[in-house]
């Protein structure tokens, strides 16, 4: 627990450096405030968002309510439910998963593999050009391959495709993939979607309907016109890829 904490407090006060770089002191003290909010008001959303569901699939899933990151007002609601589906329907077998991000919602026990997060029992390599002993059963990408390449310095924007490609290489002879992507935070990413030369055996698009962070299933072309941060705050469409090998 201990540990943990002074993850997620140096984790924060490098994100407040960054953002304070990024975009200025005042913009920043306004997501800080608008953070908190989120913290202050998460008891009451977690009660009226008790018995809300989305349809996946053909599967009414649970959204996600979480404090971590405000789970509640952003993609996590829904990628986080889809993930615990996924989960719940493995066999027996290796899990791996490319981003430490399962761990803050409570899904442990599964090899994770993410470059910066210096956390006890995570690998700190980079996807592209890990090559695992031997295959996974399952792997799980959620919200992590769209910041290959396009959040590190120098930016290389061809990177996100060797990434997906290499997470793909990890999955097993009949082991299972999934993927999930927010549409709008890399733009090279949504021009290979576009053009198809990037996709998934099974695709789903999810798509933000209100300010209640209510989602529903859409197809592509409309996804693909989503805008990351407009009209609501962070993705406003997701897409869930699935494969089995």
């Amino acid at each position: 627990m201990a540990t943990n904490l002074r993850v997620e407090v140096r984790r924060g006060v490098s994100a407040l450096r960054e953002s304070i770089g990024d975009h200025g002191l005042w913009t920043t003290a306004g997501l800080v405030a608008s953070t908190a909010a989120g913290q202050v008001a998460f008891p009451v959303i977690r009660a009226r968002r008790r018995r809300a569901r989305f349809t996946f699939r053909g599967t009414a899933l649970p959204y996600t309510v979480h404090r971590y990151n405000n789970a509640y007002r952003n993609e996590r609601t829904v990628e986080i439910a889809v993930a615990r589906w996924f989960l719940a329907g493995a066999g027996p077998g290796r899990t791996l998963e490319v981003g430490n991000v399962l761990g803050h919602y409570g899904v442990t026990g599964h090899t994770v593999l993410d470059k910066y997060e210096t956390v006890p029992g995570v690998i700190n390599s980079d996807i592209v050009g890990f090559r695992p002993d031997e295959p996974f059963d399952t792997v799980l990408a959620i919200s992590t391959l769209e910041h290959v390449g396009w959040d590190e310095q120098p930016r290389t924007p061809e990177k996100v495709i060797k990434a997906i490609e290499a997470t793909k290489a990890c999955v097993a002879p009949g082991g299972r993939l999934l993927v999930t992507l927010p549409i709008g935070w890399n733009t090279r990413l949504d021009e290979e979607l576009r053009a198809g030369t990037i996709g998934f055996q099974r695709e789903t698009w999810l798509v933000r309907t209100n300010a209640a962070n209510d989602w529903q299933e859409t197809d592509r072309d409309e996804a693909l016109r989503a805008q990351y941060g407009h009209p609501f705050r962070n993705a406003n469409a997701v897409l869930i890829g699935t494969e089995t090998r």
